[in-house]
């Protein structure tokens, strides 16, 4: 199964998302929920309208989407509920009031701390799966 990056970005009030190996497709949505509840169906189809010399053999199989946030805005708001920015600077161990500036596009992160932000969120998710609950 081919896996296609999605980009995304805050975009003015809501999200955009471009994929790189689809060469003219772009989205933009109130939100990264709304943007993935119909990501599906605009590629296939966008894939649908392509000359045929434009069709690569990965198209005519199954697909998934791997998404990459280009931002710190579009990312909290992806995950809106489930993480906020006080609780993406403890897991990222980043002071509140950085990530705050982070959050609201005041300040852009750096590789560095984007790469912090980035192992925190998945040793953090690695904790949540090993959570068990005894049902005896």
């Amino acid at each position: 199964m081919k896996k296609l990056k999605v980009i995304v970005c805050k975009a003015n009030k809501g999200v955009s998302a471009h994929l790189p190996e689809l060469e003219g497709y772009v989205i933009a949505r109130d939100t990264v929920e709304k943007l993935r509840k119909d990501l599906q169906e605009g590629v296939q189809f966008h894939i649908e309208g392509l000359y045929k010399e434009e069709k690569q053999e990965w198209m005519n199989g199954d697909y998934d989407f791997e998404f990459v946030f280009k931002d710190i805005p579009s990312l909290i708001e992806a995950y809106n509920g489930f993480i906020n920015q006080s609780s993406l600077a403890r897991i990222a161990g980043i002071n509140e009031g950085q990530m705050r500036q982070y959050a609201a596009g005041v300040k852009r992160p750096t590789k560095r701390t984007l790469e912090r932000i980035e192992t925190g969120i998945k040793q953090y998710a690695g904790e949540l799966q090993s959570v068990a609950f005894d049902y005896a």
